[in-house]
């Protein structure tokens, strides 16, 4: 007999859905023209960090960042595990746009390889493959069960069957994208079928469908940002979703509702970091008097934002020339915009603590001027 993972959902108001699709509308139209890839990479950047903190990554936001923005080479395993995902999030980006990719198996596994290739862990050597043992999920601190998935020798069905719904559903439209990704998120969890890695697995699948029906301004959102900001809530909704004990039929509304809950934070909060963006970027060009190009103000605002920048790292987030990227900081320096720090291939760049608390006035000021006309 076939077994299969029966998700049902009763969450299909369509008015929670316009109220979230418009406000994701409102907020893209606040990204400046050519700053996009910008924002994109500084969500994957927090993906990629929060979805490994979940897990228990001990690397904060700076440390993992800079691992990434400098593609240092990966050395402990906390840093491999950034490095994967951020790999795989390279993956869905490609993949989101493209049509004829379908939500199967092989795309699952593949993800789930990615995530933890070159890991130490006996789990790491069976990546990307079903589980064959027993899985129990304790909570950490107090040893707890937590959850009990399904014996290893249901998962090829549940797989099979859990797959084609997620496609079936996006090529339908049977609910709309943030819902659809909720129940794969939470299907995957459920099913647990790997070893390891479940856990970023499913909240990249779930990522990949936002971006795959149009619902992550164009890679904008941090989805797993939130996530993190509300980790007991998420643990808290899995397990009122689905229990302790795995179930084949499920009311998955309850973690629908959560998943949902989380996106439009992430929206509230991205529109924020908009705003914010757009005040620092104005300060800049008065500041600086216009003097300084589009992607002095994108090496600026990178800087103050996430982390300082090498050369190289400045080049390939401006899309310049060694250089060009060279010429455009060597200015900013004796401007007294950045100053230089460390020394050969260790030379970094950062925002001048002086001009950055007049970047920062400035933001103030036109914060209040701005709250006093509304």
């Amino acid at each position: 007999m076939t077994r299969r993972l029966k998700l049902d959902c009763t969450l299909t108001d369509e008015s929670t859905a316009k109220f979230l699709g418009d406000r994701l509308y409102v907020v893209r139209t606040l990204v400046p023209p050519g700053y996009e890839a910008y924002f994109r990479r500084r969500a994957q950047y927090r993906s990629v960090q929060s979805s490994t903190a979940i897990e228990g990554n001990q690397l904060d936001e700076q440390q993992a960042i800079f691992i990434l923005v400098e593609d240092e080479e990966a050395s402990t395993p906390d840093e491999i595990e950034i490095k994967n995902l951020d790999e795989a999030y390279d993956l869905i980006q490609q993949i989101a746009s493209d049509p004829s990719v379908r939500v199967d198996e092989g795309l699952v596994r593949t993800m789930n390889s990615m995530i933890l290739r070159g890991l130490p862990s006996a789990q790491a050597r069976s990546r990307g493959k079903y589980r064959v043992g027993p899985s129990l999920i304790v909570n950490s601190e107090t040893r707890a069960i937590r959850y009990r998935p399904p014996p290893p020798e249901l998962i090829p069905d549940l797989m099979t069957g859990f797959v084609n719904d997620v496609q079936e559903w996006i090529q339908e439209e049977s609910y709309p994208g943030p819902v659809i990704a909720a129940l794969a998120h939470f299907g995957l969890i459920s099913i647990h079928p790997f070893e390891d890695g479940n856990g970023r697995t499913a909240r990249l699948l779930a990522d990949m469908i936002l971006q795959k029906t149009g619902w992550s301004n164009e890679g904008m959102l941090s989805v797993s940002e939130a996530i993190l900001r509300r980790q007991q809530d998420y643990y808290g909704s899995l397990y009122e979703t689905q229990g302790v004990n795995f179930l084949e039929e499920v009311d998955a509304t309850p973690f629908v509702r959560f998943h949902m809950s989380v996106l439009s934070a992430a929206a509230a909060s991205l529109e924020a970091v908009v705003i914010d963006f757009n005040r620092g970027r104005q300060a800049f060009v008065d500041r600086t008097k216009g003097l300084l190009n589009s992607r002095q103000a994108l090496a600026f605002m990178f800087m103050s934002d996430v982390t300082p920048l090498s050369t190289s790292s400045f080049a390939m987030l401006a899309g310049a020339s060694q250089s060009a990227a060279l010429s455009d900081l060597t200015q900013m320096v004796e401007m007294g915009i950045v100053e230089r720090f460390g020394r050969g291939r260790k030379t970094r760049y950062r925002v001048s603590p002086q001009f950055q608390r007049d970047v920062q006035r400035e933001k103030e000021d036109a914060s209040r001027i701005e709250a006093g006309t509304n």
